[in-house]
């Protein structure tokens, strides 16, 4: 395999007995993605939405001492812009109207933590503020609640109810003492819960969305690039106003030999508003994208294999379809992922990949491909004029 640019020093290191050393690869950026709060407060319909990463962001979980967690993988549900009333259709559901979840990345870690956020009327509240047998009463911030021993010592669960009864949060942290700082989790799992219920006693405050910093700092999020607009133009149905998105601070990296291909990977998967309904879901409609942006369109060549049947990835995946038609730069292809058909296709430095979720899409990989095409090709300009 050709070694591509952008990643691995070129000098070979001698020892003493003339004996050559491969290099060391140089380390993975540690921070390429970065948390911002626009403090423009966004609404679904006449609810003025809070949003769950805001209530416990990345520096909450850095201040009580989980560094690793708070700087490892992200994963979000979001109102990305206010929802028209007209379009704000969503009524009494169970699923968190904003949801933020942490899990470190860091060699052996293991800890999470997980806030969802539950509003009236997007979610029915009639649970809300119910204490099981297993609780305890607490007051956080002046704002009542309770809090449960999960099924480990460190891992424990807590609710909150806003102050008007419309708002209710639920926090849960698992695995704790992975860190070893940490010796008493009740009481840091406490100290994290005054912090949730001082932010959510402001009410809400705006919305945290994820953005690229450093050598990737010109890539947009991927819910932008899966725009509302093009959800609906492709599905051919309405957009809920709610993402779900995920993000990875560190870069990562794929090493084969010498080669060390890195890059940064995001996904947003966007949903109509029957998604939420459990007797419509079968009605509803998603659309995901996944994106890898490599440092260069190089690694993305010699990394991005989706699409060649001698790749170990067609192993894990098994047999792809490929496209009769020309997608993206290179070779583009179809293949389970699950249950799912999963297009695949590389645009400049980007692999990208399409899954669709209900009725609407395909089922299998070869009416995937060719359902599909149309709607790749623009993704594929998209990204190209977008990332590059």
């Amino acid at each position: 395999m050709l070694l591509v640019g952008g990643g691995v020093a070129a000098t070979i290191l001698v020892r003493s007995g003339g004996e050559s050393k491969a290099p060391e690869p140089e380390a993975a950026d540690a921070s390429v993605i970065a948390q911002r709060t626009e403090p423009e407060v966004v609404r679904y319909g006449d609810v003025a939405v809070v949003d769950a990463c805001t209530v416990m962001p990345a520096a909450l979980l850095e201040e009580v001492g989980f560094r690793d967690a708070a700087h490892g993988w992200h994963s979000q549900t979001y109102v990305p812009r206010s929802v028209p009333v007209a379009d704000a259709t969503v009524k009494d559901e169970s699923d968190a109207i904003s949801t933020c979840l942490y899990e470190s990345m860091a060699e052996g870690g293991i800890e999470r933590f997980t806030l969802s956020v539950r509003q009236s009327p997007f979610n029915g509240m009639e649970s809300a503020g119910y204490q099981g047998k297993e609780d305890t009463p607490v007051t956080a911030a002046g704002l009542k609640g309770f809090v449960r021993q999960g099924l480990k010592a460190d891992s424990f669960d807590a609710s909150l109810l806003s102050a008007d009864g419309r708002a209710e949060v639920n926090l849960g942290a698992s695995r704790m003492s992975n860190v070893k700082e940490i010796t008493d989790p009740k009481a840091t799992f406490m100290k994290l819960l005054e912090g949730v219920a001082a932010n959510l006693a402001k009410g809400a405050q705006g919305r945290t969305t994820h953005v690229h910093t450093g050598r990737y700092g010109s890539v947009p999020n991927a819910c932008d690039v899966l725009s509302s607009q093009r959800f609906q133009e492709f599905t051919n149905g309405k957009d809920s106003g709610v993402v779900e998105a995920d993000f990875y601070e560190r870069e990562t990296f794929d090493r084969f030999g010498d080669a060390v291909f890195y890059s940064s990977p995001q996904e947003c998967r966007r949903l109509s508003p029957e998604w939420f309904s459990a007797g419509q879901r079968s009605q509803g409609k998603a659309l995901k994208i996944a994106l890898r942006t490599y440092r260069d369109a190089g690694m993305a060549i010699e990394d991005a294999q989706d699409c060649n049947p001698d790749s170990p990835s067609r192993k894990v995946t098994g047999e792809a379809v490929m496209s009769s038609e020309k997608i993206g730069d290179f070779a583009a292809c179809s293949f389970l992922v699950g249950d799912s058909p999963t297009l695949s296709f590389v645009a400049g430095r980007t692999q990208v990949r399409l899954t669709g979720y209900g009725d609407w899409a395909p089922d299998e990989p070869k009416a995937q491909v060719v359902a599909f095409t149309p709607i790749a090709q623009k993704i594929a300009d998209d990204v190209r004029k977008a990332i590059g």
